[in-house]
C-alpha cells in the first residue's frame, strides 16, 4: 500500500511519502501546494494524509483534483481540517479557508453536477468537538455550533477517489 503524507511538516511516517512546501532532507519531496501540476505520478497513492493543510491553499477545490490526480481508484483521501465556528481556527493569520462539513458535502456533489461524473464520496464525516463541546450530546453539539463557536475544533473527512 503506497501512502502519502501530504503536507507534513515535521510529522515524518515512517514508510510513508512525505511532502511539505518547506525543504528538508527527511522528505521525499518539498514543492509549491499551490503550483499544479504536483511533480507527483498519476494513480500512485493507496492512502493520503493530510492535516491542517488545505486552509492554507490559495485553491483547495483544484488541490484535491490534483490528489485525485495521483490517487488510485478507490484511495482514501484523509482530511483533517479546521472547523470555521471555532477561534483556535483563526490563531493562524496565514489561514486561508475554514470548513465545515457541508464545505465537504457541497464540493463533493457539486463535482458530480459540474463534470457529470463523481471523483470522490465521502465515507465518512465527522466534526471533532472541543473539551466544551464533548459535554454536550452530539445531535445538539452540531446544531448548537451553528451558533455557539468553540464547540466544534476540526472537521474530519474521508473521501474514497472514484476513477
Amino acid at each position: 500500500m503506497k501512502k502519502l503524507n501530504f503536507g507534513c511538516g515535521d510529522n515524518i511516517k515512517e514508510g510513508w511519502d512525505n511532502v511539505d512546501i518547506q525543504k528538508s532532507q527527511d522528505l521525499t519531496k518539498s514543492f509549491n501546494f499551490d503550483k499544479f501540476p504536483y511533480p507527483l505520478n498519476k494513480n500512485t497513492y493507496d492512502y493520503v494524509f493530510i492535516s491542517q493543510v488545505l486552509s492554507y491553499l490559495r485553491n483547495p477545490k483544484q488541490a484535491l483534483d490534483e490528489l485525485h490526480r495521483i490517487c488510485k481508484p478507490n484511495a482514501i483521501i484523509r482530511i483533517e481540517a479546521p472547523y470555521y465556528n471555532n477561534k483556535g481556527a483563526f490563531n493562524d493569520m496565514d489561514h486561508l479557508h475554514y470548513f465545515s462539513d457541508t464545505t465537504f458535502k457541497v464540493f463533493v456533489n457539486e463535482i458530480n453536477v459540474i463534470n457529470k461524473k463523481r471523483k470522490f464520496k465521502i465515507i465518512k464525516l465527522e466534526l471533532t468537538p472541543t473539551i466544551a463541546g464533548k459535554f454536550i450530546f452530539k445531535k445538539l453539539r452540531g446544531k448548537l455550533s451553528l451558533f455557539i463557536g468553540g464547540l466544534i475544533s476540526q472537521v474530519y473527512v474521508e473521501l474514497k477517489v472514484l476513477k
